[in-house]
């Protein structure tokens, strides 16, 4: 592919900011690898725009933005995480200033970050999920945990409906740690999610494509603690086994799933699906849209498996990118 102008934006106001950075900072340097004239581009804590190379600050929105990314990039390579970056908040700016991005639109993007309203799409298309009820706004907390208790017992697993990363997942033991738990997550979300705990064994799937994605290898995750939450998937203790300890039948299958809620959400670019084996049963977890690109993260582990090196992948995302906006 030809030399491209490529505005990587990174940062973001979520609690994933830290991720973000590393992502950003991994993708600036593996699209410089590949020749292309790389701007890297922050959105700060506060919410503005920074853009690294000129130390330029957009304090309005959208028309310093468009100082910021001067010179207009042939496109943005998003590496944002979690709300108004990967939510499709971001996506739909940049739809309105005319200007490509990598990854997927706007509607895919919002339903992939709402973990609740995916499930729902999931379901309908018989694929199979986690049970779950909601809290919303603290209302009907106890009548809700009274609910989870009499339909699953314990341990339950309380999470924000629309975080990454595992942050502000719990698995909770008892009705003692409840309470605690729900404010922990409402930090992060205005919903927060009650499901029962399915032990088993953790898969993920990455995904490369527009219309017709590509299942890369599925891997396998062997956490140190009870689950991958967020201290795990950065600290570089987890196992990550690539391909995955399971029959090939289960590893089709896996395929099979991701790409079936890849498609269903109208995915674009790449993505990553989360599922778990619970007794011999694949329940799908969530799409993540835009998966984190640090040195730990899994979808650059499975594409250097499929033989893609990681300014490789980066490549192949922009292309999809350019091609979904054309």
């Amino acid at each position: 592919m030809e030399a491209l102008t490529v505005a990587v934006l990174m940062g973001g106001t979520s609690a994933e900011r830290a991720v973000s950075l590393a992502s950003g900072q991994m993708v600036v340097e593996g699209l410089h690898q590949k020749g292309h004239r790389v701007y890297p581009i922050e959105i700060t804590a506060d919410g503005f725009w920074r853009n690294r190379e000129k130390d330029v600050l957009a304090i309005s929105i959208p028309c310093s933005v468009m100082e910021a990314l001067d010179p207009i990039p042939d496109i943005v390579f998003i590496a944002l995480h979690g709300p108004m970056g990967e939510d499709g908040t971001v996506q739909g700016l940049l739809e309105t200033l005319s200007i490509p991005y990598t990854g997927s639109g706007v509607l895919a993007s919002a339903l992939g970050m709402d973990k609740r309203k995916s499930r729902l799409l999931f379901a309908g298309a018989g694929l199979l999920v986690p049970p779950h009820l909601m809290i919303q706004d603290h209302r009907n907390i106890a009548e809700t945990v009274q609910s989870a208790e009499n339909l699953w017992g314990y341990p339950l697993v309380v999470k924000p409906n629309d975080s990454g990363s595992s942050l502000g997942v719990t698995i909770t033991r008892d009705s003692r740690q409840m309470p605690e738990n729900i404010e922990q997550a409402f930090t992060l979300s205005q919903q927060v999610l009650l499901e029962p705990y399915l032990a088993g064994t953790e898969i993920t799937a990455p995904l490369l494509g527009n219309e017709s994605p590509k299942a890369l290898p599925v891997i396998e995750i062997v956490p140190p603690g009870e689950f991958f939450d967020y201290r795990c998937k950065y600290n570089g203790l987890t196992q990550e086994i690539c391909p995955a300890r399971i029959p090939s039948v289960q590893l089709d299958h896996a395929q099979q799933i991701a790409v079936t809620a890849f498609v269903l959400l109208g995915c674009s670019g790449f993505a990553r699906a989360d599922m778990i084996i619970s007794q011999n049963q694949i329940y799908l977890l969530e799409m993540n849209t835009i998966p984190g690109l640090t040195r730990e993260s899994l979808v650059p582990k499975a594409a250097k498996a499929a033989g893609l090196s990681f300014s490789d992948l980066l490549d192949q995302i922009v292309k999809l990118g350019l091609e979904r906006w054309h």
